[in-house]
């Protein structure tokens, strides 16, 4: 978590991942309550998930919301050696270049929590000519600035980002490739 304890901000994180983001409505629900035993028990619910499915401390897993991640999660069961083997290889990847974002991916497989390392300008305009302008999918040429660089073999199925591994497809034809 990131905060101060002192200021009170691990409370309002743990308030907000049990009132699924609705602060407000959590608090006038429960301000005339004798206790916050309900907040504690799930606090200490996320604390154990976490312990459980992410065995590995790691300073990247700070800020993580991890309460969000339970709240969607928590029932489902995962090999946490499976999971540590996943994270020690995303890890060492360096096209991974958010690695907190490493912990959300290995749970919903959402490359944006990633964020990938794109195709710097260079590999772009080599790509493109190599191509000469040619969209590979609809066959038909465009400006560079009409197209996206696209990652030939998949970053998940073990493809780099790397000039021999990048073309440039028209926009629409990348859009209906990553489903966007």
């Amino acid at each position: 978590m990131k905060g101060s304890p002192i200021r009170q901000d691990y409370l309002e994180t743990a308030i907000n991942w049990i009132s699924d983001g609705k602060i407000e409505g959590y608090m006038a629900k429960n301000q005339h309550k004798p206790n916050a035993n309900e907040l504690w028990l799930y606090f200490q619910s996320v604390i154990n998930w976490i312990k459980a499915v992410f065995p590995k401390y790691r300073k990247e897993m700070k800020g993580v919301d991890f309460g969000i991640l339970y709240n969607e999660f928590k029932d489902k069961e995962f090999d946490s050696k499976k999971i540590e083997k996943e994270i020690t290889k995303l890890m060492q990847d360096e096209d991974v270049t958010k690695k907190s974002g490493i912990y959300p991916y290995v749970l919903t497989r959402n490359e944006k929590y990633l964020s990938i390392r794109a195709f710097t300008d260079n590999q772009k305009r080599e790509a493109y000519e190599r191509q000469e302008g040619i969209c590979p999918k609809c066959k038909e040429h465009f400006e560079i600035e009409g197209m996206e660089a696209d990652h030939i073999k998949p970053w998940h199925e073990g493809g780099k980002t790397t000039a021999e591994n990048c073309q440039m497809l028209c926009k629409q034809d990348n859009r209906l490739k990553s489903g966007i």
